[in-house]
């Protein structure tokens, strides 16, 4: 790596493994006296089943509870009008910090609403589908959810704690999400390495750069994932906590956490974000989750920039068999959509929002520029569309060879040939 200005950052107290919520209370002591308990219903539920409002309460920890986007006509998102909800209750009641349990929006949320209050942020995942839980951001949406802008904090969550059997209980889908947003993250380091492009550790907003230890990270989640995902998702059909599951809850939570935020995002949330736009005209019952088409996100980077086929194809196949999607129907979009004109608009948010990841992209910087006698032109918002395209295309030919395997199903064919050599 060039030399250069670089900086990892991290939450302060990692605590994963069965039943660890027993443990959080003593801990959670440590940084909050008077916290906002928010979080989805059934988030909290799975907290006080495993005892864990109990114990709040048994070490004298004064807790107001609320639940995240109830009665309001937006629902649970990461927006404006529910983080200002949020910080009265957390305000009027004398709120010292928020202890949040949840899925990435209702995580996210309760960083903006800790922050808003002046507190510490305390992360209590109860599914492992995003990479949220560690980080020093959020990522806000309108109340329609599309993406906004991303938010940015002094300091990382104080204390993240998963009990995996909690996880375990949740459905199959959100641990290959989790998979999906993990996935993309090797090549959307890569291609921050590649360029030297700031990574997301930006408060002080002049820090540089992700340290080699931060692209290491990246490298060998894609490798986890390759190794147990399978395996995990096995368990998780039978609500199992086994070691291949264990290890994918790390990767999905704490590996993909680090490596985003200090390595950097390309292209894959870059589409994401585009999607937003568009993910609108997809039924209800359908829609899909953020690592699925973050997954997908990374799919169209792969092809944008021309990565060996090879690559791409492994990618693909891998994400396959957990179930994740490859094209635009697989995604729950109807047949004949997104028509060009929709697509386009996903590439328009995807490459022209100044707030969109894909800028650490190297075609994103070849815009018309002269290099000796020649000048160089790409049309960024073609390209991706195109990309995007080629995609779905591509994800048609691959799944009519590898089966998409049901998230839910109850058990899946092994690849005995990759493990046993004849």
């Amino acid at each position: 790596m060039l030399p250069g200005l670089k900086m990892m950052i991290f939450p302060r107290r990692f605590v994963m493994g069965p039943d660890a919520l027993k443990i959080a209370p003593k801990l959670t002591k440590i940084y909050v006296k008077r916290p906002l308990l928010m979080g989805g219903k059934r988030a909290l539920e799975a907290c006080k089943k495993r005892g864990f409002q109990a114990g709040l309460e048994k070490e004298g920890i004064k807790f107001v509870e609320v639940v995240f986007g109830e009665g309001v006509p937006y629902g649970p998102e990461c927006c404006d009008p529910e983080v200002e909800r949020l910080t009265k209750i957390g305000k009027d009641h004398g709120c010292d910090g928020v202890i949040v349990a949840g899925g990435g929006k209702a995580l996210d949320t309760g960083k903006i609403v800790a922050d808003r209050l002046g507190g510490e942020t305390i992360i209590i995942p109860t599914i492992a589908a995003t990479d949220a839980p560690t980080s020093a951001l959020s990522v806000s949406y309108t109340p329609d959810h599309i993406f906004k802008e991303v938010v940015f904090f002094n300091l990382n969550p104080a204390l993240v704690l998963v009990d995996s059997k909690v996880i375990a209980e949740s459905p199959a889908r959100w641990l290959a999400s989790g998979m999906g947003d993990a996935a993309s993250k090797k090549f959307e380091g890569r291609a921050c390495y590649r360029t030297g492009a700031k990574n997301l550790a930006i408060k002080p907003e002049w820090l540089g750069a992700g340290p080699d230890l931060a692209f290491l990270i990246c490298e060998n989640q894609w490798e986890r994932l390759k190794t147990y995902g399978e395996a995990a998702m096995d368990a998780i059909r039978r609500k199992i906590v086994s070691p291949q599951l264990e290890a994918i809850i790390e990767t999905n939570i704490l590996f993909s956490g680090l490596g985003f935020e200090s390595a950097g995002l390309g292209a894959a949330h870059g589409v994401y974000y585009g999607l937003t736009v568009i993910e609108k005209y997809i039924p209800p019952e359908k829609f899909p989750t953020h690592g699925e088409l973050v997954f997908w996100g990374g799919f169209v980077q792969l092809i944008s920039e021309d990565a060996p086929m090879g690559e791409i194809l492994e990618y693909a196949t891998w994400g396959h068999k957990v179930g994740l999607p490859l094209t635009f129907e697989e995604m729950g979009f109807k047949p004949g959509e997104p028509d060009d004109e929709m697509l386009w608009k996903a590439a328009e948010k995807a490459t022209l929002d100044p707030g969109s990841t894909i800028h650490t992209e190297f075609y994103m910087n070849m815009a018309a520029k002269e290099i000796g006698p020649y000048k160089n032109v790409v049309d960024q918002v073609e390209h991706v569309f195109y990309s995007m395209k080629a995609a779905d295309e591509m994800g048609k030919r691959i799944t009519s060879q590898v089966p998409r395997i049901p998230y839910e199903a109850v058990w899946t064919p092994y690849d005995i040939g990759k493990y046993v050599k004849h």
